[in-house]
């Protein structure tokens, strides 16, 4: 097979540039992006990203030392901080507001030994020296001078403990200038941590901050910091923020998604040849049907059938091609009866003119020979001629009616005045059988079709029905809506039912089972059904009784 007639091959082709070019492409990114990561980590932008820190540090430690300013200078915390002596309350309520504030776990006092003397509990305080025995103190945690200002620590999380630090600023008296002690902002080291943020480059650079007791990372955790560091601006004596890099961590994914390109191409490749040679055996197992159902369906066997495998587009041709063979066989059996109908139709109204003459002839010469005869006999058996020539006038008539039917002249018929016609027409018939008749329908439906023509059709299937059902059974006439722009209406009689051998044939042109039938009252009940624009349906199994079908449109909405 060419490669220009092989889908198959086509889409190969294709599929195998597909994966092929992304892969040059992520070649491509992938030495652009490594390139622009190393440019990342050395270049400006490390160091833009610790100033940034920096600032932010730095705002947040002078916001501390503005508020711990605030509170040394108002003038009755030292006397509060000596003694407790708050004569306002004022001092007290200014604490408690400042301790509130989520940096801090609280207000400390210190004396002038630098003994801890007072605290102010925040929200945040938690363990000593609020909540516990345990002993709290200061003295060999490292001091890092700014101004006349103490930063005291930090200290490392311990003992189920946060990080903390203090702030502390010394008290003077306003009387004789002398040291009234100090007073500290208990602040939580994780507020200072947390604003390193994080990395762009999670995992391979780790923001760190420097401080006299040690290095924390992002959540006030001690660490120790790798060989390769980047150092940001200092924004107190000892602090400043860091950027460590993790070289292994830097290379490793260069490594790895080197050897993920090769992987990813052999295995893509591989992959790709054998899905598409299974693709193309499977291909062409499913094709192959549907040319062997187009060549059967031109050798003239309309019916084959494609089996269906799957809900795919496949799937889909060989519903399609079912459903198309299908209408085709239907319509050439149209076709085929419409043309045999046709020529039976004109050779039986051939026939029926020839014959229907010669029989007046012989009606009138019975009659009148009947009028004159005076042997009893023979009287007898000139009536019996002349119903016998009526009988062969009626089998003409019908005969007639179906080689050559007259167009049906449609009206609005309400669906009531049908059924009433049918209940006072064959109640009697039912009667006499001592079959019980029951019709009922929606008295609301009005259908467009021929009076006469209906009428003839529902009388035929009603008699039949009646005559099929046994003493002591049911006819049933029904008349409904089907759900669409159709009335249906159906006869179904509690008889010994139609061999299932024999149902396909029963509307055909003179066949019948019954001894003195013509066999052509159901096939002008189905002529006369199609000239009206319906459709007559025989359901039927041996012993189960049988139920015709008649669907005709409706005339409108329902009234």
């Amino acid at each position: 097979m060419r490669l220009g007639s092989s889908i198959v091959r086509k889409y190969f082709l294709i599929s195998l540039l597909g994966s092929v070019v992304p892969m040059v492409i992520v070649g491509a990114l992938y030495d652009r992006y490594a390139s622009a990561l190393l440019e990342q980590i050395t270049g400006e932008r490390l160091t833009a990203q610790l100033s940034a820190v920096g600032s932010k540090l730095g705002s947040f430690f002078d916001g501390r030392i503005y508020q711990i300013e605030t509170l040394s200078n108002y003038p009755t915390i030292p006397a509060f901080a000596a003694a407790g002596i708050d004569p306002g309350g004022e001092a007290s309520t200014l604490l408690r507001i400042e301790a509130d504030m989520p940096d801090l776990y609280g207000i400390l006092f210190f004396a002038a030994d630098g003994g801890l003397v007072r605290v102010v509990a925040g929200q945040a305080a938690s363990g000593p020296p609020y909540w516990s025995d345990q002993p709290f103190s200061v003295r060999d945690m490292p001091v890092t001078k700014a101004g006349d200002l103490e930063i005291i620590g930090p200290a490392p999380p311990q003992d189920g403990q946060s990080g903390w630090f203090l702030v502390r600023q010394t008290l003077r008296n306003q009387h004789n200038g002398q040291s009234a002690g100090t007073i500290a902002l208990h602040v939580r080291l994780a507020s200072v941590t947390e604003l390193l943020g994080g990395s762009s480059l999670a995992g391979i650079v780790q923001p760190i901050l420097k401080t006299p007791a040690g290095y924390f990372d992002a959540l006030g955790l001690a660490v120790i910091p790798g060989r390769q560091i980047v150092a940001g601006p200092e924004f107190l004596p000892g602090w400043q923020p860091l950027l460590v890099i993790d070289p292994d961590q830097l290379l490793s994914p260069f490594v790895a998604a080197r050897q993920g390109l090769y992987l990813a191409a052999i295995v893509a490749a591989t992959v790709i040849v054998v899905l598409f040679a299974r693709l193309a055996s499977r291909l062409r197992h499913r094709v192959e049907p549907l040319t062997h159902g187009a060549e059967a369906v031109a050798a003239g066997r309309l019916d084959y059938r494609i089996a269906v495998e799957g809900d795919d587009e496949i799937g889909n041709v060989a519903k399609a091609f079912n459903v198309m063979a299908t209408r085709l066989q239907d319509t050439m059996d149209r076709m085929l009866r419409v043309e045999r109908l046709a020529v039976l139709g004109e050779f039986a109204t051939g026939v029926a003119h020839e014959i229907r003459n010669p029989l007046a002839t012989i009606k009138t010469s019975v009659q009148a020979l009947a009028r004159g005869e005076k042997d009893h006999e023979r009287l007898d058996l000139l009536e019996d001629v002349g119903a016998e020539i009526d009988r062969l006038a009626r089998v003409m008539d019908d005969v007639l009616a179906f080689g050559r039917p007259h167009p049906p002249q449609t009206i609005a018929l309400p669906m009531d005045d049908l059924l009433n016609r049918l209940l006072r027409l064959m109640t009697p018939l039912a009667a006499e059988r001592q079959v019980t008749l029951s019709i009922q329908g929606d008295s609301r439906l009005v259908i467009q079709t021929d009076r006469d023509q209906i009428i003839q059709v529902m009388l035929n299937l009603v008699i039949n029905a009646v005559q099929a059902a046994p003493s002591g059974s049911r006819v049933t006439v029904t008349a409904d809506a089907d759900g669409s722009a159709h009335a249906l209406l159906q006869v179904e009689d509690q008889g010994g039912g139609i061999p299932a051998h024999i149902l396909p044939r029963v509307t055909a042109p003179f066949f019948t089972t019954k001894p003195q039938g013509t066999g052509l009252g159901l096939a002008i009940s189905r002529q006369l059904i199609e000239l009206n624009g319906g459709a007559l349906d025989i359901h039927s199994r041996a012993g189960h009784g049988t139920r015709v079908q008649v669907r005709l449109p409706l005339a409108g909405e329902r009234a």
